[in-house]
């Protein structure tokens, strides 16, 4: 008797702040003004792990204190960081927000321009950070990013 080799699985994966499973409110936050803040915290689950690439869709809508954030100063970065969160690197951006607030127009949506795939291994931290002249609210701001996540097959 045989037994069949488990061999990983890489699929789709869209990780959206609606999924509060993906990340639920301890990492979730809003943004001071005039620093990089940690808006969104997805930490890849035991057992998995995401990558990064070059043509994945990324698409947001941020709100401050009261209405869509309006002006040019907004920026947007993604970086990782280890489990512990002492040690990380941004891996994507910063770019200017209002290249990024496109979500149905395939044509016009923003795309990762990476230069190779970018993995990000379990237990690490992907962190969707954002820096503007004014706190950014998180409960009324949304995203949307577009990757490759791999998981064991069974």
């Amino acid at each position: 008797m045989t037994t069949r080799e488990r061999l990983p699985i890489s699929e789709p994966f869209t990780l959206e702040q609606i999924d509060t499973t993906l990340i639920p409110a301890a990492n979730r936050s809003d943004g001071t003004a005039s620093t990089w803040s940690d808006i969104w915290k997805f930490q890849v689950p035991a057992g998995q792990g995401i990558t990064l690439m070059s043509g994945g869709q990324i698409s947001m809508y941020l709100e401050d204190a009261s209405t869509e954030v309006g002006n040019n100063t907004c920026r947007v970065r993604i970086s990782i960081a280890d489990t512990s969160e002492n040690d990380g690197r941004v891996i994507w951006g910063p770019q200017p927000y209002i290249n990024l607030k496109e979500f149905a127009d395939r044509r016009k949506v923003a795309r990762f321009q990476l230069a190779t795939p970018v993995p990000i291994y379990e237990e690490q931290f992907l962190k969707i950070q954002v820096y503007d002249d004014a706190a950014i609210d998180e409960s009324d701001s949304t995203f949307m990013v577009e990757m490759v996540r791999t998981r064991q097959g069974l």
